[in-house]
C-alpha cells in the first residue's frame, strides 16, 4: 500500500506545483499523502445543480464554474503511464508506477475519509474537500502497462459544532455569535493517545477530539473508575472514539 509522502518528495510536490500553469493535485491527511496526476485529463468536468458557467481551457478542456453551495461532482478520465513520455504534465523524478497511485487512491476511498483535490489553470483554479464516489481502472492491451482510469468524486462538507463567543458591539452591548475562523479539520483521527506529565481526559479530549466534553466518552471507552482519574499513570495509553 502506499506510504506517507517524506519530507524530500511533499518539498518537490508543492516547488513543481509553483512551476506548473496546469496541474490536478489529490491528497489526503492533511497533506500528509499526496500526488499530482502525471497525464492531465482532456476534459474535466464539474457538475452542480444550479447556475453555472463553462469555461473552456487549453489542456484541461470544458469545465462548468461552480456558482451555488449545492454539493459539486468532478469527474474526469486520464491514465497513469507505466513510462516517461511526451504526455507527461510534472517532472519525470514525480512520477510514480501505475500501481501506486491505484493504492493511494484505493486506500483514500476505503478510509471513510475526505481528500482535496486542488486543481490550477492560468485562467481558473479551484480547491475542494471531496470523497472519493468512483474509481474505475483498467490495462488495455498493448498499452506496455499504462492504467486507464475514470474518476468521480464528491464534494465534502465538514460538518462540526461551532464555538459560541460573546462579541460587544457599538454600544458596548454583549451579544453571542458563531466563531466563524475554525479551519476544517483534515486530519485523520487517531485511534489511541499515550498519557504525558500534566495530561488529564478533559485535556485530551479538547486537543485529541476537539471537544473536552467528550472526556467522560473516553473514560467509558477506557473503563477507568472515577477514583482513578487523579492518579492516571504517565505512558498509559488510551483508546480514542472518532471524531463527529
Amino acid at each position: 500500500m502506499a506510504t506517507t509522502v517524506n519530507p524530500k518528495e511533499a518539498e518537490d510536490i508543492q516547488q513543481e506545483k509553483l512551476e506548473l500553469d496546469y496541474f490536478i493535485n489529490l491528497s489526503y491527511d492533511n497533506g500528509k499523502e499526496s500526488f499530482l496526476f502525471p497525464v492531465l485529463p482532456e476534459s474535466l468536468e464539474v457538475k452542480k445543480k444550479g447556475k453555472g458557467q463553462a469555461f473552456n481551457i487549453v489542456g484541461l478542456g470544458e469545465i462548468n464554474v461552480i456558482q451555488s453551495r449545492e454539493l459539486a461532482e468532478i469527474s474526469f478520465e486520464s491514465f497513469f503511464p507505466a513510462q516517461s513520455g511526451p504526455y507527461l504534465s510534472i517532472n519525470n523524478t514525480l512520477l510514480k508506477e501505475p500501481k501506486k497511485y491505484i493504492n493511494y487512491i484505493n486506500k483514500w476511498q476505503e478510509s471513510r475519509h475526505p481528500c482535496r483535490i486542488v486543481v490550477k489553470a492560468p485562467d481558473f483554479s479551484f480547491t475542494l474537500a471531496v470523497s472519493i464516489e468512483q474509481f474505475d481502472r483498467k490495462e488495455s492491451a498493448g498499452s506496455g502497462g499504462d492504467i486507464a482510469f475514470k474518476l468521480s468524486l464528491k464534494e465534502y462538507q465538514f460538518y462540526a459544532p461551532r464555538k459560541i463567543i460573546s462579541v460587544k458591539n457599538e454600544k458596548g452591548e454583549e451579544t453571542l455569535k458563531k466563531d466563524t475562523n475554525l479551519r476544517p479539520d483534515e486530519r485523520v483521527p487517531k485511534s489511541s493517545y499515550t498519557l504525558k506529565a500534566g495530561d488529564n481526559l478533559w485535556k485530551v479530549a479538547k486537543q485529541q477530539l476537539g471537544n473536552e466534553s467528550r472526556w467522560k466518552e473516553i473514560m467509558t471507552l477506557n473503563k477507568i473508575k472515577p477514583s482513578e482519574l487523579k492518579r492516571l499513570p504517565i505512558g498509559m495509553v488510551l483508546k480514542l472514539p472518532g471524531r463527529r
